[in-house]
């Protein structure tokens, strides 16, 4: 619910900068998410968790409205003041109460967002209540950057003691499948390579720069910086260097059971 759901009021000033996509691949995902959907320039689109505009503004070129809400203020602020920004339709609000009337959208799209959400099971009921009948969610996310640093990390005892707000990790793959949605076809992949700073992927952690430290005690920090610092170490000998990693965004298609 909105009292224990992320908020990501802290993330307003650097969230572009650490989440944002390279320019080419900003300029293909509009197109991209489109074309999983089915959508077209009469569509009218909602975003649950919108942030700053960085996946529905590439869409807003391919269809007819984009609709989001966000439990952050300074978020939403940042989308408003972006080129393009003014015509995307906002709200504040709790995603297990979206402020809309049922079967008013042509699709809605979930990125990196249930597991922050308390009331998950409640937000996907609201979803399916305001997508009109035939039309999907689009699940999506971004690839891992550095996927061994964090199979490293879940290796350690403390990582067990974090827990997700919303959808647990464990079942992030399947929660929807097991709330009666189902999937159409195979997950979509726009691959893409982007450059990383080792060094700077420590200080990143070190400074909380990710919502999954946010949950995490001091002492559970500690643990996953050093898992992170001995790593990179071990493989690269190094923290003074940059590399380029391939990567992806990825989106599957879902309906709701009774549709």
């Amino acid at each position: 619910m909105a009292e224990t759901s992320v908020r990501f009021d802290r993330a307003a000033d650097y969230y572009d900068e650490t989440r944002g996509h390279p320019p080419d691949v900003e300029a293909r995902l509009g197109a991209f998410l489109a074309e999983a959907g089915g959508l077209d320039a009469s569509s009218h689109v909602l975003e649950v968790g919108i942030g700053t505009g960085r996946i529905s503004l590439p869409l807003a070129r391919e269809v007819g409205a984009v609709f989001g809400v966000d439990l952050s203020r300074p978020m939403l602020d940042r989308l408003r003041a972006k080129p393009g920004g003014g015509g995307v339709r906002l709200a504040q609000s709790d995603a297990t109460r979206l402020p809309f009337r049922s079967a008013s959208f042509d699709a809605a799209i979930g990125v990196h967002v249930f597991h922050l959400i308390a009331g998950w099971r409640e937000a996907l009921d609201e979803v399916a209540r305001v997508l009109r009948p035939g039309a999907p969610l689009l699940l999506a996310g971004d690839g891992r950057r550095l996927p061994e640093l964090w199979d490293k990390w879940l290796e350690r005892p403390e990582a067990k003691t974090v827990k997700d707000v919303g959808v647990p990790r464990e079942r992030i793959d399947s929660f929807l499948g097991d709330a009666g949605w189902r999937r159409a076809g195979e997950r979509r992949r726009l691959r893409f390579s982007r450059t990383i700073s080792l060094g700077g992927t420590v200080e990143e952690l070190e400074n909380r720069i990710w919502s999954s430290t946010w949950q995490m005690d001091d002492e559970q920090l500690a643990g996953l910086v050093d898992t992170a610092r001995k790593l990179l170490l071990d493989q690269y000998g190094t923290l003074d260097r940059t590399l380029e990693v391939e990567t992806e965004f990825w989106v599957e298609t879902h309906w709701p059971s009774e549709r």
